[in-house]
């Protein structure tokens, strides 16, 4: 199972596991590319360049309860995906970076980027090899679930591989996947108390699956997956004298629904299990998930990211957190040039007190996100127009370290693209 989608913010870059839209993008990303519209042809491969530019003011940079520091930001957001045309077999890299500068609050500048190649190895119709190698560089914002405070971000760095078979016999198909991401942890200021030194969140994530499925019509299928994970931290025993190593097992029944070229949509409901050896306790719940992408009403197209898993920790009292979000992105084209973008997303984290912690308690602590804007287009490739965040933050346990504040980020977006 792959961590959940955090609620973004303006300067946060996408999870390694999701490259598809652009590195930090806010709830209410930019409409599907028009292929008549946008591409550069090289030989066999196609080059969509894009930048996206955003200038405003945040007026809580810290995520704080009063009182707050105000500041005014700029974001730039580089991207380009270079896509292979072949006729058999496919390729694609593609490479993006987050830039952020706070003029009043210089301790929050981020420099976040990636990149990704993935392909395709047709071996015969209907039974082909995939494989992707990513690396990110990501800073974990304030104001979102499983970040302590801190006068300066952690970053996080992550190095991902995955391997997968797929092959399909008339109806029945089956899917064997590996993965293997590697995790490093960057301090750059004093963090609070209550968290995990960079050096003990060192780890390594192994998760084996295997999807097993039934195509009932052209375009739909279900499936079942069973899979395993193990998660190997780099110091066996971190700074509290506790081991955080696991194994974990979970089981998802799902579907798949490609009902045209703009409306596809995959989920499922499941259960995982993590167990911890070293204290023999284990932690596990019920998942589910749903993403994809739906455009049933022409002008509209609706993107949900729902997911719930358990996540590990960064805060030294509790061993892992159950997340669970909830959300959806739109875009919507009103008239002529003017499209209108945003969303809502919100976030439970459930944390596990750690094994052997005295006078601890369960914590939940709950995330709200929304986002609303126009964009005009002076040209197919150019957009501009404003953008209006609202993002707050409450917790069972204040006193413990939770999030209490509300945030408000007012901007100006433009966006380049061919």
């Amino acid at each position: 199972m792959t961590d959940a989608p955090a609620i973004q913010t303006i300067d946060e870059q996408t999870p390694i596991v999701d490259l598809l839209n652009l590195p930090g993008s806010p709830v209410g990303a930019l409409g599907e590319r028009s292929p008549s519209e946008l591409g550069m042809s090289l030989g066999a491969f196609t080059l969509y360049p894009q930048v996206d530019l955003l200038g405003g003011f945040d007026d809580n940079v810290f995520a704080t309860p009063a009182p707050t520091t105000g500041s005014p930001f700029t974001v730039i957001r580089p991207q380009l995906e270079l896509r292979s045309e072949w006729l058999n077999h496919y390729v694609r890299l593609l490479a993006g970076g987050g830039f952020g500068f706070y003029s009043a609050a210089p301790t929050q500048n981020f420099q976040n980027y990636n990149i990704r190649l993935d392909g395709r190895l047709d071996i015969r119709n209907d039974f082909y090899l995939t494989g992707l190698v990513a690396f990110q560089r990501a800073t974990e914002a304030l104001g979102t679930p499983n970040v302590t405070f801190s006068q300066a971000p952690t970053v996080a760095d992550s190095l991902a591989a995955e391997l997968s078979l797929y092959q399909k016999f008339n109806r029945f198909f089956y899917q064997l996947t590996a993965t293997a991401t590697k995790y490093w942890y960057y301090e750059y200021s004093n963090i609070s108390s209550l968290g995990l030194p960079a050096q003990s969140r060192n780890r390594t994530e192994y998760e084996e699956r295997v999807r097993l499925g039934y195509e009932v019509s052209e375009g739909i299928s279900v499936w079942l997956q069973p899979g395993l994970n193990q998660r190997y931290y780099e110091n066996p025993t971190n700074i509290a004298g506790q081991q955080r190593d696991s194994t974990g097992w979970f089981t998802n029944l799902g579907a798949t629904a490609v009902l045209s070229p703009k409306t596809q949509l995959e989920g499922f409901v499941g259960y995982q299990a993590l167990t911890y050896p070293a204290d023999g306790t284990t932690t596990s719940a019920m998942t589910f998930g749903l993403r994809g992408v739906w455009n049933g009403y022409e002008p509209l197209t609706l993107r949900p990211a729902i997911m719930r898993s358990i996540n590990e920790s960064a805060l030294i009292n509790y061993q892992n957190y159950i997340s669970t979000t909830v959300g959806v992105d739109f875009t919507y084209q009103i008239n002529g040039p003017w499209q209108a973008v945003g969303g809502v997303a919100y976030n439970i984290a459930e944390y596990t007190p750690a094994f052997g912690v005295a006078n601890v308690n369960p914590r939940t602590d709950y995330f709200l996100k929304g986002s609303i804007g126009l964009l005009y287009s002076i040209r197919p490739q150019i957009q501009i127009g404003p953008l209006y965040e609202y993002a707050s933050g409450w917790s069972t346990d204040v006193a413990a370290g939770g999030p209490t504040y509300t945030r408000n980020i007012f901007s100006i977006r433009l966006v380049a693209r061919n």
